[in-house]
């Protein structure tokens, strides 16, 4: 179909529309001449292309859940935290209407994510025209563009896996030692607090051969879910979210034992390796959702945000103030249901950009830079904006040359604040199972506080290299003491 006679088809469509909705007593009715306009449409339309839109919904009518009944949408477990840390059930946690998701689809799109906290739902559609369509639904208030399929990337990877022997090293930790002993984490371990009880949401890219690598066959995996529509097979689209698994969660004494070896981990995948589209957002955003419902403590998320495939949508340095964008709203939000949220600083400390990105400018999450094994900052590990209100990077660790099980089953180096991000979370899961009366948001300024640059912070270092033995002083101290400030 050519470009006029799409012009032709939405310019009767909209007549028909203004006509038969204002004038037809029963919607119903409406929506059945609707569907036989569009459906007519279809089949004379050869267009290839997909895209995708955000739909901003004005509302949460025609609902079936209520505030007063969560346990209808939440989890035991993602209540039993809520009430822990005192926080109440509000709108945010309301499901969007089956109904308005039923009349989105109507139109001919299909839903590929949807967010509760944003209120917003993500639709594909085989022309973009049909954006103009679903801006004349009652119900919603903004169209925006997040996706077309105009890249020709692939990410499959399908190596093949090996199992090499692993020499042992000199102590139990093994390849695990040199991040684990920069942060004094031995202190923690020895005491027996190894993550035990906590649960943690790796959002990432892919777990390449995950279920066939001997040396990660002992993790606790809770549970796995891909968010991206249309994605390539979660276990071969990419490695990095097994090397972040890897730093976590390997329990092989003698060989290498991560931060939290104990803790149970729930791998979600929101990245698409095959582009760069705001759509991503939308993928975390619902991922982080899912973290919550399910009842999980703590998310890992390696992902930042600045330049996307289409320059229009890219965002520039005033965008990254931990208030403007959808995932930075998003992440806020998810601070707020008492998780901890871990995010990589980004490794653009080298290039152009230089700075963090989005969500790791958000006030309340935990964004990790990196720093090499004599403690100087690595010169890839993004840099905070002197204008956040916040000290950003909050924390830094190893991320420089670090050692990862990678997906042909062996362990080598990789370098990025992908990797000191973990590092940092295993560790405060591990502090969290010490002093489970602890809310978030106070685990989290007790890991700032423990830090050695606390007196003196800086937009690279942030609040510098956490100490787990200080760490566990300053718990205690705070929850012995009804009057310690935090």
């Amino acid at each position: 179909m050519s470009h006029f006679s799409h012009f032709m088809f939405l310019a009767v469509y909209r007549i028909i529309y203004i006509f038969v909705y204002h004038n037809m007593k029963c919607h119903k009715m409406f929506k059945i001449a609707s569907f036989y306009i569009l459906l007519i449409f279809s089949l004379s339309s050869f267009a290839a292309d997909g895209y995708m839109f955000r739909l901003q919904l004005k509302d949460k009518a025609h609902s079936n859940y209520s505030e007063s009944k969560p346990e209808a949408f939440l989890s035991k477990r993602a209540l039993e935290r809520r009430e822990k840390q005192g926080i109440s059930i509000d709108s945010t946690d309301i499901p969007i209407s089956e109904r308005y998701i039923k009349e989105i689809e109507s139109a001919g799109c299909k839903v590929v994510a949807r967010s509760k906290w944003m209120n917003t739902v993500s639709v594909y559609c085989t022309d973009s025209l049909l954006s103009e369509i679903l801006k004349d639904f009652r119900f919603v208030e903004k169209v925006s563009f997040v996706w077309k399929s105009d890249t020709t990337k692939t990410q499959d990877r399908s190596r093949k896996k090996i199992d090499l022997p692993q020499p042992k090293a000199d102590n139990k930790y093994g390849y695990g030692y040199d991040q684990i002993k920069m942060l004094n984490g031995e202190a923690l371990h020895e005491k027996g607090y190894k993550g035990k009880g906590l649960e943690i949401a790796i959002i990432d890219a892919g777990y390449e051969n995950l279920k066939d690598i001997l040396m990660l066959d002992n993790v606790f995996i809770r549970g796995i879910k891909d968010f991206v529509y249309d994605g390539i097979d979660i276990f071969k689209s990419s490695e990095h979210g097994l090397n972040v698994l890897s730093i976590l969660a390997t329990n092989r004494p003698n060989i290498y034992i991560g931060t939290a070896p104990e803790a149970r981990y729930w791998l979600l995948r929101s990245e698409d390796g095959r582009s760069e589209y705001p759509i991503e957002e939308d993928y975390w955003v619902a991922a982080a959702e899912y973290a919550d419902s399910v009842g999980v403590d703590l998310i890992n998320t390696s992902l930042g945000y600045s330049k996307f495939d289409r320059f229009a949508e890219s965002y520039t340095h005033d965008h990254i103030d931990g208030e403007t964008t959808f995932i930075s709203k998003a992440a806020k939000i998810a601070t707020q249901k008492g998780m901890l949220v871990e995010v990589s600083a980004g490794n653009e400390g080298a290039k152009t950009w230089r700075t963090i990105s989005v969500p790791a400018d958000v006030d309340d999450v935990l964004t990790v830079g990196s720093v090499r094994r004599d403690s100087t900052l690595s010169s890839f590990s993004s840099v905070g904006l002197l204008s956040l209100p916040k000290i950003k990077p909050d924390v830094v660790a190893l991320g420089d040359k670090i050692n990862v099980i990678g997906g042909d089953g062996s362990i080598t180096f990789n370098s990025g604040t992908s990797f000191s991000g973990p590092v940092i979370c295993g560790m405060a899961a591990c502090l969290w199972q010490a002093f489970p009366q602890l809310t978030s948001l106070q685990l989290l300024d007790i890991i700032r506080k423990s830090s050695d640059r606390y007196e003196n912070p800086d937009n690279r270092y942030g609040y510098g290299i956490p100490d787990m033995q200080k760490a566990m002083v300053l718990a205690e101290e705070f929850t012995n003491s009804s009057n310690t400030t935090f």
